[in-house]
């Protein structure tokens, strides 16, 4: 009886990453690091190259490597940053509207215990109004993202309401953040008016408002 051959699986190898790589990659989230800290104490203007390489226990010239400029390496932290939530969001959503309501509001109170990040967006959006030539290089990376965001919300958040007080799903996403991060500003002046507990406080009942489901 003749016996049909059966082909053995291709294994292929596992890309190994090299020593240099890892050095690399290990120097660049020093900096990235460093750099957050010294551009939220000093804001972008006050920042200085040389005490973001202090700090990362790097050389200025290790900067360079990685990013051209100041402004390279502040916009590369603000879109790691982005990029990061943003994966963390997809892999937690999924096709229950209920869950994924759930899903985000969780999220957007865990931002409430960050308030290095919030202070850190409000330095990136003054900054991009002083400098309009790097708001509109910014804004176009994000532009197919922005072109149907109002679809994709419905799809995992459900349609908006259709009273006259209703607002797009789009429009209440993008308007609770903000919020949040100048009530964490505000907090840094008002400590005892507004405790973290407080402002998630106020930050869930605008979320029920625009984004729960009764």
């Amino acid at each position: 009886m003749n016996k049909c051959a059966v082909a053995e699986p291709e294994l292929t190898a596992p890309v190994k990453t090299s020593r240099q790589e890892l050095r690399t990659k290990e120097t660049r989230d020093l900096l990235m690091r460093a750099a957050k800290t010294i551009f939220i104490r000093d804001g972008y203007e006050g920042t200085d190259l040389k005490d973001i390489a202090e700090l990362a226990g790097r050389t200025k010239g290790a900067i360079y490597g990685h990013f051209k400029s100041k402004e390279e390496i502040f916009l590369a932290l603000i879109a790691d940053h982005r990029q990061r939530y943003r994966e963390e969001l997809e892999q937690l959503m999924g096709r229950d509207v209920n869950q994924n309501i759930a899903v985000m509001r969780q999220f957007i109170m865990d931002l409430a215990e960050d308030s290095d990040w919030a202070l850190l967006q409000l330095e990136f959006k003054m900054f991009t109004l002083r400098h309009p030539e790097t708001k509109e290089r910014f804004q176009s990376l994000y532009a197919p993202l922005a072109s149907d965001r109002e679809e994709m919300y419905t799809r995992l958040l459900g349609p908006a309401g259709k009273g006259t007080r209703s607002v797009s799903r789009a429009m209440a996403v993008h308007s609770i953040i903000p919020m949040l991060s100048g009530l964490l500003l505000e907090a840094e002046f008002e400590p005892g008016l507004m405790s973290k507990k407080s402002i998630k406080q106020l930050i869930a009942g605008v979320f029920e408002h625009l984004l729960g489901r009764s």
